[in-house]
């Protein structure tokens, strides 16, 4: 019915950053695999990343990974990040998807589902590594090693850390070459068994910048890198990646100058938020038809001085405009550089279109590609 808001994603950017990816991990030793879940892995892009001779993939949700395994069977490496519920074991096991577990209990239950299934099923053991979010505690890990051989059909693949994602610990040497040896002393307790170690996200390729190789790290995990070119945790662009992927534009609906009434009895605004003060004088504020189910306005940046993100309802996005030299006028339509939580939410909401560029050619139809048919956005 609208043109707008529109999520603009730019696809030579991405495949950019793709190619120097693939071309750099080789060069550092280590598996890649890249991440869906910040755009839903919707089909452009998957496609895109396989045609890049990219075979692992992750995500956190399982409807993502089934989507994948559609387009292109067991060609592709699927791992679930997300640590599974029990009702997912049946659907991973026959899709031959490898999850995330941080619990003895839920090893038993991919046991009793592989045995009722006579499929042996490959599993990833999540440690904690120090940002407290999912993971077996390492010394529980070591204590249960050897129980795992309990466990006929289960199969230890590797061993997986998490870090910067909830907390902000950042990644270091020091736990590097503890997840190392950690890795290599859990090998052992399975009965000298040779495991991967895999690591993400973006933020472990500092180490790697600054480090050089790391012998016993056999996989990293990324998502934000590819995509944006950036290390949010370090707040830092990746000098030798391509930035500016994801624009987007929404249409003014009103503007005026306004003053919040400041002797007012105040309580929290309609998210349970305190609405900040720097800005209730008499202002001139821009309100775009773009609200908080559609992005996240924390993650949005635009360009042009003197314009001010103020803050977001559900349905609109605040603008103070006092300072900007532009006379912004209702039915023009401005442009915000999006950042990772933005991009998550507009590929969420059903009300943002999503566009894909490229220069010089189209995005083939997903409909096209091996006659298949799936849902999600375009």
């Amino acid at each position: 019915m609208g043109l707008y808001p529109r999520l603009e994603i730019n696809l030579e950017v991405i495949q950019s950053n793709v190619i120097t990816l693939l071309e750099q991990c080789k060069k550092w030793c280590i598996r890649p695999v890249f991440v869906t879940k910040g755009f839903l892995a919707d089909f452009p892009l998957v496609k895109m990343l396989y045609e890049a001779e990219v075979r692992n993939f992750a995500d956190s949700n399982l409807v993502n990974l089934l989507r994948i395994r559609t387009l292109f069977g067991q060609s592709a490496r699927l791992t679930l990040i997300r640590l599974p519920m029990r009702g997912e074991l049946e659907t991973i096991c026959e899709h031959n998807i490898i999850p995330f577990v941080s619990h003895w209990g839920a090893l038993q239950d991919i046991n009793a589902v592989a045995e009722e299934k006579k499929k042996k099923q490959k599993v990833v053991l999540a440690v904690e590594s120090g940002d407290a979010r999912e993971g077996f505690l390492p010394d529980e890990l070591l204590r249960i090693g050897e129980r795992v051989r309990e466990l006929p059909w289960v199969a230890i693949e590797g061993v997986g850390s998490t870090l910067a994602c909830l907390n902000g610990v950042l990644p270091n040497p020091v736990t590097m070459r503890w997840l190392i040896e950690f890795k290599e002393e859990l090998g052992k307790k399975l009965g000298g068994q040779k495991i991967f170690l895999s690591v993400g996200g973006t933020t472990f390729i500092e180490l790697w910048e600054n480090e050089g190789n790391w012998n016993g790290v056999d996989e990293i995990r990324f998502g934000e890198a590819f995509l944006f070119g950036s290390d949010i945790s370090r707040k830092r662009d990746i000098n030798w990646l391509r930035q500016g992927a994801f624009t987007v534009w929404a249409e003014i609906v009103e503007v005026y100058s306004k003053r919040v009434a400041q002797d007012s009895v105040r309580g929290f605004d309609a998210f349970g938020g305190i609405a900040s003060t720097s800005t209730w004088g008499q202002r001139k504020r821009a309100l775009l038809a773009l609200g908080k189910q559609d992005i996240d306005e924390n993650q949005l940046y635009f360009p042009g001085e003197g314009v001010k993100i103020v803050g977001a309802t559900s349905n609109y996005l605040v603008v103070d405009i006092e300072e900007s030299e532009k006379d912004y006028r209702v039915g023009d339509v401005v442009g915000f550089r999006a950042g990772y939580g933005a991009v998550l939410r507009a590929f969420l909401s059903p009300y943002v279109e999503k566009v894909y560029v490229r220069k010089g050619e189209g995005v083939e139809d997903e409909e096209k590609f091996q006659g298949k048919t799936f849902s999600g956005s375009r």
